[in-house]
């Protein structure tokens, strides 16, 4: 059997970087297996953290699910207010709604897992810890600021 850095290689995962576009100092090391595949309507990507690294801004979709399963090494999975330990075989599901969440590995050892979830054509997002919320339809995002929501009678999530 393969270890996770030789599928990892293989794939040519150490050249793609992900950065975050609502924070330019979250990076993740990602490959996109359902791009690779072909699927359309479901998203599946490999994952590394390094040490210090953070997966997303703290987030939750109001119509994807998503959810994450642990490959290797050891983090954090902060939902809402409460932070999880997380660590191989562990598997987190997301239903559209659920609490904002994301990773974080404070250890040295790299945090590999494999996140996906539902692509549908309309879906939004919100970041109630830097008060935006994104629209996504058909794979481009437009996002607004929570004041403007506010001034429509919307709140974040």
């Amino acid at each position: 059997a393969m270890e996770v850095r030789e599928i990892m290689a293989k794939l040519g995962f150490r050249t793609l970087l992900d950065v975050i576009p609502l924070d330019a100092s979250l990076v993740r090391h990602t490959r996109s297996l359902g791009d690779a595949c072909g699927l359309s309507t479901l998203g599946v990507h490999l994952v590394r953290l390094e040490k210090g690294d953070t997966s997303s801004v703290l987030h939750t979709h109001h119509q994807d699910e998503e959810w994450v399963y642990i490959l290797s090494g050891r983090g954090i999975a902060n939902i809402g207010e409460q932070q999880h330990e997380v660590g191989p075989g562990d598997f987190l599901g997301f239903i559209a709604g659920s609490r904002a969440h994301n990773l974080h590995n404070p250890h040295a050892e790299d945090l590999v897992y494999l996140v996906g979830g539902n692509r549908w054509p309309f879906d939004v997002c919100d970041y109630p810890k830097i008060g935006k919320r994104r629209y996504r339809v058909n794979g481009k995002n437009v996002y607004v600021d929570a004041a403007v929501l506010e001034q429509a009678g919307e709140k974040l999530k």
